[in-house]
């Protein structure tokens, strides 16, 4: 028998029969960068102000940017080139941290051809100590979690028997127990709950290699806190599914990411809270309305991709569901 943990570890990235590994783009979510790449582009220009505020607190010190969690590379592209583009690449390192080796591979030969240093990394714990940002998008929502489930007065964990069944039982950890009994007077009976204890373990990590500068985390998700019921979804082919152990490895099984809890893990770790805001805030502060702008016409093209900058920011598609968070390890 298995924790929820472990089936949801396996149903999205076993190397033959997890979702990640034979992901198909697009036909099941869209991700920001997937959809448009202005995204990409105001992120980028974010990203170019911190640096450059890095820059000044550490003059003359190299300053490398860190991508966490990026596929094969399409986000870190759009990165890249908005900042060549905009003069701020020059001197930068970047490094790739992404577990899996076909898309890193993929990742590192197409921002080699931009001509900055890429140095790729399987996991957080091989980054080196660096000075600079690290930044991610859906990041921490694709990390797997623990399910918590209320049966009558009792808050239980959820297991995987070999059936494929749900089966309740007692937390299998301390850190577990706590947060049963700390989202339990939230909890009705059979609502289930779901606790990722990997995603404050990699930001303290994150932190500990970042010798000054920034963490930027773009995420579905809110501000949960352990005390809001939180439950894991099953997405296939753009529709959210109830069940989520049929057909493992056939549909993408993710937990909104709790932006209370990494706030909390980065203070412990050093990291100070700087902004926390919604992506339609965040693309409207950066300037996406010239976007809008520059997608002006009548014919088809134009329509579709005022559509899609509109998706980015509209509170019914991505505007309000996702939040960015920076946070600063000061020098």
């Amino acid at each position: 028998m298995r924790t929820f943990r472990d089936f949801m570890e396996s149903a999205l990235y076993d190397p033959k029969r997890g979702f990640y590994p034979a992901r198909t783009k697009t036909a099941d979510f869209y991700t920001a960068p997937e959809l448009h790449p202005a995204f990409g582009a105001v992120l980028a220009d974010r990203l170019a102000s911190l640096l450059e505020r890095v820059r000044a607190d550490r003059p003359g010190e190299g300053l490398t940017l860190v991508e966490a969690g990026g596929g094969d590379g399409t986000l870190a592209a759009q990165v890249v080139r908005r900042l060549r583009e905009t003069g701020n690449s020059d001197g930068l390192r970047l490094i790739l941290i992404e577990r899996s080796r076909r898309d890193l591979t993929a990742a590192a030969r197409t921002l080699t051809a931009f001509g900055v240093p890429v140095e790729a990394l399987t996991s957080v714990e091989r980054l080196p100590r660096v000075t600079g940002v690290i930044y991610s998008n859906e990041l921490f929502d694709a990390m797997p979690a623990h399910l918590l489930r209320r049966r009558g007065e009792r808050v239980l964990e959820a297991f995987v028997n070999g059936d494929g069944r749900e089966v309740l039982g007692e937390p299998s950890s301390p850190q577990l127990a706590a947060a049963a009994a700390a989202v339990a007077p939230a909890l009705a009976d059979g609502q289930a709950h779901a606790v990722c204890l990997e995603a404050p373990r990699w930001l303290t990590l994150a932190a500990e290699r970042l010798s000054a500068g920034f963490v930027l985390t773009a995420d579905y998700g809110k501000r949960f806190g352990g005390r809001t019921p939180n439950p894991p979804r099953a997405y296939r082919r753009h529709r959210l599914e109830e069940d989520l152990l049929s057909d493992p490895g056939e549909k993408d099984l993710t937990v909104p990411a709790d932006f209370e809890t990494l706030m909390a893990a980065g203070a412990r770790a050093g990291l100070e809270t700087q902004s926390y805001q919604s992506l339609s805030r965040f693309l409207v502060e950066g300037g996406v309305e010239s976007w809008l702008a520059a997608a002006a016409g009548d014919n088809a093209a134009s329509f579709k991709e005022r559509a899609q900058i509109k998706t980015l920011l509209h509170p019914e598609g991505m505007g309000e569901a996702f939040k960015v968070l920076i946070q600063r390890k000061l020098p």
